[in-house]
């Protein structure tokens, strides 16, 4: 019997067939290792997520660090400045360092830790 022109023939089907299951064998053996090679990227000790972390919270510590370092060196270079232009805070600043008083001033000291949480 003959084959019309536009009908294959069964040979050719199978062909195809097994033709494109070889093909997405392929796809589906190449997209498994892409996925596992990702996955390994991703949770790698060197190259993952958690060294992403690590790094990101060291620079918000680094960033924290940072900023009190910047207020401490701005205290400082107030009281340095006050020490140049006030004739009387040299004085105060020991006076504030040792507890000392002068007559009729009243000393206030901070609660402490320990003040403060049994209360």
């Amino acid at each position: 019997m003959g084959h019309g022109p536009g009908k294959p023939s069964s040979r050719k089907k199978k062909e195809q067939s097994e033709g494109g299951n070889g093909q997405l064998l392929f796809y589906w053996i190449v997209g498994t290792g892409l996925w596992l090679w990702a996955l390994t990227a991703l949770f790698s000790g060197s190259t993952g997520i958690g060294p992403l972390f690590s790094s990101i919270l060291a620079e918000k510590e680094a960033k924290k660090t940072l900023q009190r370092i910047d207020t401490r060196v701005a205290d400082l270079d107030r009281r340095t400045e006050a020490l140049r232009t006030d004739p009387f805070e040299l004085e105060r600043q020991a006076r504030e360092r040792e507890h000392r008083l002068r007559p009729g001033e009243i000393l206030v000291l901070p609660k402490s830790q320990g003040e403060s949480q049994n209360r």
